[in-house]
């Protein structure tokens, strides 16, 4: 089988067979803490059963095009997500031309779908990909939260 690692500024991700496996960035103090902080986002975003709910008397009747999660820890250290199809970009602006026009269609109907959420604000071609002929965020563990200045270096 074989395995595929990317570094990310704040996770190191395996790519192995149908699953994808997060770990928090070892390489730095605060890449770490946003590490864990993304998993733990990450995890909320997908509990929607309502383990980790913010706000416990709201309804969480959304229908968000995320990856399903596996497995997601309680401390952040470690998520697996199932792996989506990705083929279709070159690097981080730029898309093969076989699927150009309905990856840039389907983008364009995701970003109206999960506008007012805060992962909204990031969602590039490295973050998205396909279950069938379905667009799903892969990383929607953006955090927007505390300052890296009050966490350290």
């Amino acid at each position: 089988m074989k395995i595929e690692i990317k570094k990310g500024s704040r996770r190191i991700v395996f790519l192995i067979g149908k699953k994808v496996y997060k770990i928090p960035n070892i390489f730095g103090w605060v890449s770490f803490i946003r590490g864990i902080e993304e998993n733990l986002e990450e995890r909320y975003w997908w509990s929607a059963d309502g383990s980790r709910k913010r706000e416990p008397k709201r309804k969480w009747n959304y229908n968000l095009p995320l990856a399903e999660i596996h497995y997601a820890d309680r401390f952040g250290f470690l998520l697996i997500v199932e792996r989506l199809e990705t083929d279709f970009f070159i690097d981080e602006n730029t898309i093969s031309f076989n699927r150009r026009y309905k990856v840039l269609e389907d983008l364009q109907k995701l970003k109206e779908r999960v506008r007012g959420f805060q992962f909204a604000n990031d969602i590039k071609f490295s973050n998205i990909g396909y279950k069938g002929d379905k667009l799903l965020l892969l990383d929607y563990g953006y955090f927007g939260g505390t300052r890296d200045c009050y966490i350290g270096t």
